[in-house]
């Protein structure tokens, strides 16, 4: 008898809701493989707890799959912490003695924390569409020796070309002002300090088959896409060969994207408009260390936004600053940098939310005088499963250097992300 599993997005954060993209390409990668799987999309459900009790009084699981794709809402002002909520629903499910395995970008961030706050079985880090398959396998023979699997090891299946899910309902994300998701490849080669994301192995799927997918969408008469990549650009010829493969099926559709500040040309952004990529969103540092480490300067972003510039494409900036030991004045450069190159828009977080396994929580530890500078009380024993941030500015600090420039933002005071303001 085939195992039957029950895959759960419990997320229910809708500023704006995002589709459960990393469920779908689970399914997708077991469909020829011995296995009953179910989706259950809480993302719109006003009583999880009563839609998980149908479900379950009617099936019988043998495992249950719970993605985590956030632990909190990242971001000082407006700050929501989900765990809570996942504990409370993942505690109802335990009455049922259902085993659960746990997976998704926000457990990956900080695993053993949120597998010990949660008391559950499993749980898989990193990409899990092969991992996940493995996963099974030795569940299935008693052969499980560890708690957690380090889906790094195993990276993405790159042939996978994923159909519609019919559990999942489009149309209800998108009247939300959701969007269309995909990916064209997992892990980030970037080395930004605070980022669980940072240095972890690049896998690129196949194009052919990311724009076999994008087709299926657009036939099914969706047509704005947002990239669901952390960071777009992480090899230049591959991002240039997708853009011109997508250019060539002359596709009825629009995108969004987020980039690094390297690598780049001028040809890549050519391509981007004429694939009808409408806005960049580029994640920028002010510290000189950050942007050292990642091989940029202020010249490659005036090169970027007179690109953006030349072939129309939106530019938003998500600005990082005030750093540990990072001056005033070099937040005021970058501030007076976009004053003078002036983007789209400018979104400004000087709150860096800490993370275990992280440089800047290293960093923390170490200071003392850093640690004044956190937004709750810090013990050496903290494991910063609960939201923390550092910051060495006060909102009114920021608020005086920007001035009444409506160009600038402060993440947090307006929901909502670049394509939606």
């Amino acid at each position: 008898m085939a195992l039957k599993i029950l895959l759960i997005n419990p997320n229910n954060y809708k500023s704006p809701p995002v589709l459960p993209i990393g469920l779908e390409y689970i399914k997708e990668s077991l469909k020829n493989q011995n296995y009953d799987l179910e989706i259950l999309d809480l993302t719109f459900k006003e009583d999880p707890l009563l839609v998980i009790k149908e479900i379950l009084e009617i099936n019988r699981f043998d495992l249950i799959g719970f993605s985590i794709r956030n632990i909190d809402s990242c971001i000082y002002f407006n700050n929501e912490f989900f765990l809570p909520l996942f504990k409370k629903i993942i505690d109802f499910i335990k009455s049922y003695n259902i085993p659960i395995v746990l997976g998704g970008s926000g457990f990956t961030a900080i695993p053993y924390e949120i597998i010990e706050y949660l008391q559950v079985d499993y749980g898989i880090v990193g990409p899990g569409e092969k991992a996940f398959s493995y996963f099974l396998e030795m569940f299935q023979t008693n052969q499980l020796n560890k708690r957690i699997i380090n889906g790094w090891d195993y990276g993405i299946d790159e042939s996978l070309v994923s159909l519609k899910v019919k559990a999942i309902d489009y149309k209800q994300y998108i009247k939300n002002d959701g969007l269309i998701g995909f990916t064209t490849h997992t892990g980030c080669s970037n080395r930004c300090p605070y980022c669980i994301e940072a240095n972890k192995p690049v896998s690129f799927r196949k194009i052919e088959n990311i724009i076999e997918e994008i087709k299926m969408r657009v036939y099914e008469g969706y047509n704005h896409f947002h990239l669901c990549d952390s960071e777009f650009n992480q090899d230049l010829e591959f991002s240039k060969k997708f853009c011109k493969e997508l250019i060539k099926k002359s596709l009825d559709l629009k995108w969004t994207l987020y980039m690094k500040p390297t690598p780049y040309d001028e040809e890549l952004f050519q391509l981007l408009s004429e694939s009808k990529a409408y806005l960049i969103t580029l994640s920028v540092d002010s510290d000189r260390n950050i942007q050292l480490k990642n091989q940029y300067s202020y010249n490659d972003l005036e090169n970027i936004i007179r690109y953006c510039r030349k072939y129309d494409i939106e530019l938003a900036i998500d600005l990082l600053t005030g750093y540990p030991y990072e001056s005033i004045k070099s937040t005021k450069r970058v501030i007076e940098f976009f004053k003078k190159n002036h983007p789209k828009s400018v979104g400004i977080s000087f709150y860096y939310r800490l993370l275990n396994n992280t440089l800047l929580a290293e960093l923390i530890r170490k200071d003392k005088n850093l640690q004044t500078q956190l937004t709750r009380k810090y013990s050496t024993d903290d494991n910063f499963l609960t939201p923390i941030f550092y910051s060495q500015y006060k909102k009114e600090e920021i608020e005086d250097i920007i001035g009444k420039d409506k160009l600038f933002r402060i993440s947090g005071l307006t929901l909502g992300v670049n394509y939606q303001l």
